[in-house]
C-alpha cells in the first residue's frame, strides 16, 4: 500500500446516491454507510452501503420504521449498530431530537425511546461522538438558537443527561467533534456572527472542558469534516463567513497541539462544504457536499502508517502549553510627554524613526497642530511650528522626504473647504512653507492616499464632498512639478478611504468605499510601466470589505489592520497578504489587542507596526505596537542574485552607489518581464467569466450592456458588478466561430 498522501477520485459504480448535502456517513470494518440529506428535490431518509473492495454502491431497503426524512442528522457507529440523532426537515420546518438505531447485521431500523421524560432540545448541525457506553452530542441549531450544551445519552439505561461544566465553548453549529483516547476534540463552527477556528478538549474522565492553546494556523470555517488517525486530527474543506469554500486539508498533532497544512498532490476534491468524511482501511474518504452544486462524488487519500510517536497510549495529551513562535503579540505602548488630543482623520508620517502626527479632528475642533514621537524613548512632544502653517483640517495625507514632511489635501468639514495645497515642514528648522508647484495638480480632496516613490509623492483617488476619484498624480519633490500619471491597464474603481503602500517598484491599493459598497479588491500599480493590475487569482481568505483601515508593507507582505464596513461594523483583525505567493492569511494575535477601530493610522518602524489613535466608538490617542513576522520572509538582505554576488566578490572595483543603481535597474527589468507575463495572462483570460473564471463570457446585462459574466453567474446578480446599475435582463450571446 502506498505510503504518501495523494488524492484520487474513487470510480464507484452501482446504485449511487443522488447528489446531496447534509447527509451523514460512518463505517465499520467492511463497508461505508450513508444516510439522508437533501438532494434539492426533497429531504431524504434513504440508506446506501458502499463496498470499498469492489467499488460498488448498494441501495438498502431496511425493515422497520425509518427516521423521517431529514438533513443535518449526525451518527455514530457502536459495534454493529449505527445510532442517529437529530436533524431537520427545512429551515422553517421541523427539527428533531429523536434517536434511531440501524443494525448492520439485520438491516433493520428501530427507534430508541429514552426511559425518562427528559430529552435535549431539538437541533441540527450538532456533533455526535461515542465513548464507552454513551453518545455525546454538543451544540447545534434549532432555527432560532445556537447551543453550547453537552448532552450524554447512556445506551444501557437509555437516559439523557446534561454534562455540567464551569467552562464551556461558545454557542455554535456546523463544528466537528472527534474522540482521541479519553478526550473529545471540538473544532470550528459558526457562532451566529463569525466562523471559528478554536479547539476545545472535553475530558471524559473528569467531565471538564478546556480550551486548547495551539500553534500553527488554520482558517476559521464551519460545515467542514474531521477525522482522526493515530496522533492526528485531519480537517478538510468547509466554508467561512464570506461563503468562501475550501479544498485544503490541515493536520492537528494532538500531542503537540500544532496545526500544519498538508500539501496533497493528485486529483483533489473541489472546494466544498456540507460534505462528509470518514476513515476506512487507512484512507480518508470525502463524500458529496456542495461546491456550487450538490455532488455525489467520492475521493480518498491514504494517511501514512503510524510512527512510534503516534502511539496514543504512550503519549497522552500534554497539559502544558507549547510555545507559540508564530503568534504575533500586540503591546500597548506606555508613553510620556505631551501627546496629541484624542482624534480621528490625523496624518501620521515616520521620518527616520520619529513619528509625526498632524491635524485631524478631536472632540472640539479641526486641528493643525504637529506632534512628534521618539520610538527610542517613547516620548511625545509638540512641535513649535513656524512659518506658513497649514489651515486646520482632517483627512490630509503626507510623506517624509529629505529631512522634511510633505502634506497634501484634506478638508475642514463635509460641507466646507476641501484642499489640494502642498505644504513642507522642515524638521531641523521647525518651519512650514506652502509650496506652489507647476503642472497638473490633483483637484481638492480628502481620504485619498499619499506614498513616496523615489523623489515623488503620489496621490491616488479620494473624495471632494460630491465626487470620488481614481486618478493618480505625482509631484516631484525636487522641482515641485505635478504630473497626471497614465492610466493603463485595469484602473481601480473610484474610491476613498482605501490604503496605498509601496513595496519595491510597485504601489498596492486595497479596499475603500466606492459610494455604494465597501471594497475588498487589491490592485498593483507598476511604477516602471505605469500600468495598473487587479490581483484576482488570490489564495486564502480576503479581509472583509472595509474602508478607513490601515496598511503597511514589510518584507514582501502587506499587513491590513482594522477599518469599518458598509453597515458600520468596526474591525481589529490583522491580515497578511504575501505578495510573492498571492495568499491572504488571517494572523493569530495575542496580547493587548487594539480595540476595533477606524480612522486610525499605521506606521512601520523597522519590523514593527504601530497603530495611532482612531475611532472605536470614541476618539482615541492610544498607541499600540506589534512585531511583524511573515509566512515567507524574503532574503533580500542576502547576496542571492548574481548581481549581488558581483558586489560581494568585486567590491573594490565598483562603488556602492554604482552597485545600487545596477540592482535597481535589474529589479526594474525583472518587474517589466513580470508585467509582460501578466499582460499575456490577462489576454488569455479576457474571454473568461470575471466571476467564476471557469466558463466563457456568454451574456450581456441590460441596460448597461456590460459583458463580463457567463450566463450561470449572471443569474446570481441583481446589480451589474461593473457599474452597479440594476440588471433589467440578461441576454445570452454566441461566438461567431
Amino acid at each position: 500500500m502506498e505510503s504518501s498522501k495523494v488524492w484520487e477520485r474513487v470510480p464507484a459504480e452501482g446504485e449511487i446516491y443522488s447528489a446531496r448535502t447534509g447527509h451523514t456517513v460512518t463505517c465499520d470494518d467492511h463497508y461505508i454507510y450513508l444516510f439522508g440529506g437533501t438532494d434539492g428535490a426533497a429531504r431524504k431518509n434513504d440508506l446506501y452501503i458502499f463496498d470499498p473492495q469492489n467499488l460498488v454502491w448498494h441501495s438498502v431497503k431496511p425493515s422497520g420504521i425509518p427516521p423521517a426524512p431529514r438533513s443535518g442528522c449526525q451518527c455514530a457507529m457502536v459495534g454493529t449498530n449505527i445510532y442517529f440523532f437529530g436533524g431537520y426537515t427545512k429551515k422553517e420546518g421541523e427539527y428533531f431530537n429523536d434517536i434511531f438505531q440501524f443494525s448492520t447485521t439485520s438491516l433493520q431500523w428501530q427507534e430508541v425511546r429514552p426511559s425518562t421524560n427528559f430529552r435535549p432540545e431539538k437541533r441540527t448541525d450538532h456533533s455526535l461522538v461515542f465513548y464507552k457506553d454513551s453518545l455525546y452530542a454538543f451544540g447545534g441549531y434549532d432555527g432560532s438558537h445556537r447551543f453550547n450544551d453537552l448532552i450524554q445519552f447512556n445506551l444501557h439505561d437509555l437516559t439523557w443527561k446534561v454534562i455540567q461544566s464551569e467552562t464551556l465553548p461558545e454557542n455554535r453549529f456546523g463544528h466537528t467533534a472527534v474522540t482521541s483516547k479519553d478526550k473529545m476534540i471540538l473544532f470550528g463552527g459558526w457562532n451566529g456572527h463569525d466562523t471559528l477556528n478554536d479547539v476545545w478538549l472535553f475530558s471524559f474522565t473528569t467531565n471538564k472542558w478546556s480550551q486548547a492553546v495551539t500553534s500553527g494556523f488554520i482558517y476559521p470555517r464551519y460545515r467542514h469534516c474531521a477525522v482522526t488517525m493515530g496522533n492526528s486530527m485531519f480537517i478538510f474543506g468547509g466554508v467561512n463567513k464570506e461563503q468562501q469554500r475550501f479544498d485544503d486539508i490541515y493536520e492537528l498533532n494532538i500531542n503537540l497541539r500544532h496545526w500544519m497544512k498538508v500539501e496533497v498532490p493528485g486529483i483533489s476534491p473541489t472546494p466544498r462544504t456540507f460534505h462528509r468524511g470518514v476513515v476506512f482501511d487507512g484512507y480518508f474518504y470525502i463524500l458529496g457536499g456542495f461546491d456550487g452544486q450538490r455532488q455525489n462524488d467520492m475521493y480518498k487519500m491514504y494517511l501514512q502508517d503510524l510512527s512510534p510517536e503516534d502511539d496514543l497510549e504512550s503519549n497522552p495529551l500534554a497539559e502544558s502549553k507549547p510555545s507559540l513562535d508564530n503568534e504575533l503579540k500586540w503591546t500597548e505602548v506606555m508613553y510620556t510627554g505631551n501627546v496629541y488630543s484624542a482624534r480621528t482623520g490625523h496624518c501620521a508620517i515616520n521620518l527616520n524613526g520619529v513619528f509625526y502626527v498632524f491635524g485631524g479632528t478631536d472632540e472640539y475642533n479641526r486641528r493643525n497642530d504637529l506632534y512628534s514621537f521618539d520610538t527610542n524613548t517613547n516620548v511625545w512632544s509638540q512641535a513649535n511650528s513656524q512659518g506658513q502653517v497649514p489651515t486646520p483640517r482632517s483627512g490630509a495625507k503626507g510623506v517624509g522626504y529629505n529631512k522634511s514632511l510633505f502634506l497634501f489635501g484634506g478638508y475642514t468639514r463635509k460641507d466646507g473647504s476641501y484642499y489640494n495645497d502642498l505644504h513642507r515642514f522642515e524638521v531641523e528648522t521647525s518651519f512650514w512653507t506652502k509650496i506652489f508647484p507647476i503642472g497638473d495638480a490633483p483637484s481638492p480632496r480628502t481620504d485619498h492616499t499619499a506614498v513616496l516613490y523615489e523623489n515623488s509623492i503620489y496621490i491616488f483617488a479620494g473624495y471632494d464632498g460630491k465626487n470620488r476619484y481614481n486618478d493618480l498624480h505625482a509631484c516631484n519633490l525636487d522641482n515641485y512639478e505635478w504630473s497626471l500619471m497614465p492610466a493603463g491597464g485595469s484602473v481601480p474603481l473610484t474610491r476613498f478611504g482605501h490604503t496605498a503602500v509601496v513595496y519595491h517598484h510597485n504601489m498596492y491599493i486595497f479596499g475603500g468605499w466606492d459610494g455604494h459598497d465597501t471594497l475588498d479588491d487589491l490592485y498593483q500599480y507598476a511604477f516602471a510601466s505605469s500600468i495598473w493590475y487587479e490581483l484576482r487569482r488570490i489564495q486564502g481568505i480576503r479581509p472583509n470589505p472595509r474602508y478607513r483601515h490601515s496598511c503597511v508593507a514589510y518584507s514582501g507582505s502587506l499587513f491590513i489592520f482594522g477599518g469599518v464596513d458598509k453597515v458600520q461594523n468596526r474591525y481589529n483583525d490583522l491580515h497578511e497578504f504575501n505578495i510573492t505567493t498571492r495568499e491572504w492569511m488571517l494572523k493569530r494575535v495575542t496580547g493587548s489587542i487594539p480595540s476595533s477601530r477606524t480612522f486610525h493610522r499605521a506606521l512601520l518602524n523597522k519590523d514593527q507596526m504601530y497603530i495611532l489613535g482612531g475611532f472605536d466608538g470614541r476618539r482615541q490617542n492610544d498607541l499600540y505596537v506589534i512585531t511583524l513576522a511573515c509566512e515567507n520572509l524574503e532574503l533580500s538582505a542576502r547576496p542571492s542574485s548574481s548581481l549581488s554576488r558581483l558586489f560581494v566578490e568585486d567590491e573594490e572595483m565598483m562603488s556602492s552607489s554604482d552597485v545600487s543603481e545596477l540592482i535597481k535597474q535589474n529589479a526594474l527589468l525583472k518587474q517589466q518581464v513580470k508585467e509582460l507575463s501578466d499582460r499575456l495572462e490577462k489576454e488569455e483570460e479576457r474571454d473568461l467569466c470575471k466571476i467564476c473564471y471557469e466558463r466563457e463570457i456568454d451574456s450581456v446585462v441590460l441596460e448597461c450592456a456590460h459583458r463580463v459574466m457567463c450566463t450561470k453567474c449572471a443569474k446570481n446578480f441583481v446589480n451589474c458588478p461593473v457599474c452597479r446599475q440594476p440588471i433589467g435582463r440578461v441576454v445570452t450571446t454566441f461566438s461567431a466561430y
